[in-house]
């Protein structure tokens, strides 16, 4: 059963989260990664100190193998976070500026054939994930950023994330749970990417990164130097389970921390 409240208290964190570019690493500029700075000024719609926030909450005793996040903002920021609760398909938080909601009414989350989809035009959006099954993901904005923190409670399968203008954080701990073979995919336009993956033990990885005009900045331990911008674990060919890392940017910089 899906639970829906609708509260008018502003949420500080999400706010922040949005004016500041909705990630940590922000726009980079054209001198890449040494120049690493983010832009407060993104190009947003309406007054984001006025708003209301949208709380939507889904539980499942029976969860099922695996569930898809497909989500897609024009304007705004996502956060995407775990938990350890083997019941919780989603924990989500929409806040949206009124400017948005006269215009476009309020927001919606959608679940059917295990699939969550949001689909709105300007607002910040906190998801909070459970540990009772694999998330496979689809996020989306077109500017704005976009944050992932996989920690211990994370099962996951793919995740594709893109931005046009703004920027991707990702990061992952040791402690994710991954089965077979997954690919990470980070792509923006124009703005920055900024990984800090580590490996779980017995899992292989591979990392590539690739800008047009800008730079890429890895910094590996335990990871060996494949080609320009390519470095992969020892294990990575021979490794029952591992994962594949691409982050391409066409204005802007790449940073990664690999470990």
């Amino acid at each position: 059963m899906t639970n829906y409240e609708r509260n008018n208290t502003m949420v500080a964190c999400i706010l922040a989260f949005i004016i500041v570019g909705a990630v940590a690493v922000g726009a980079m500029f054209l001198l890449g990664t040494a120049n690493l700075t983010w832009n407060p000024n993104i190009n947003t719609t309406g007054d984001w100190d006025e708003g209301e926030l949208f709380e939507f909450e889904l539980t499942d005793t029976s969860m099922p193998a695996t569930v898809t996040l497909n989500v897609d903002i024009d304007v705004g920021g996502l956060q995407v976070l775990f938990v350890d609760d083997a019941d919780l398909v989603y924990e989500i938080s929409i806040w949206v500026p009124n400017a948005t909601l006269e215009e476009h009414g309020d927001p919606t989350v959608g679940y059917a054939s295990d699939t969550i989809t949001i689909d709105y035009p300007v607002a910040g959006v906190n998801v909070t994930l459970g540990s009772g099954t694999t998330y496979v993901m689809g996020l989306a904005t077109t500017t704005g950023g976009v944050e992932v923190i996989l920690s211990s409670p994370a099962n996951v399968g793919d995740i594709d994330i893109h931005v046009t203008t703004g920027g991707i954080h990702f990061v992952m701990t040791s402690a994710v749970n991954i089965t077979g073979d997954v690919d990470f995919s980070f792509r923006t336009t124009t703005g920055g990417i900024d990984v800090d993956a580590s490996i779980p033990i017995n899992v292989g990885g591979s990392f590539a990164g690739t800008v047009t005009t800008g730079s890429v900045d890895v910094t590996p331990v335990g990871w060996t130097l494949i080609s320009q911008n390519h470095y992969e674990t020892s294990n990575y060919a021979t490794a029952s389970n591992s994962i594949t890392i691409v982050a391409s940017t066409t204005t802007g910089g790449i940073e990664a921390t690999l470990t």
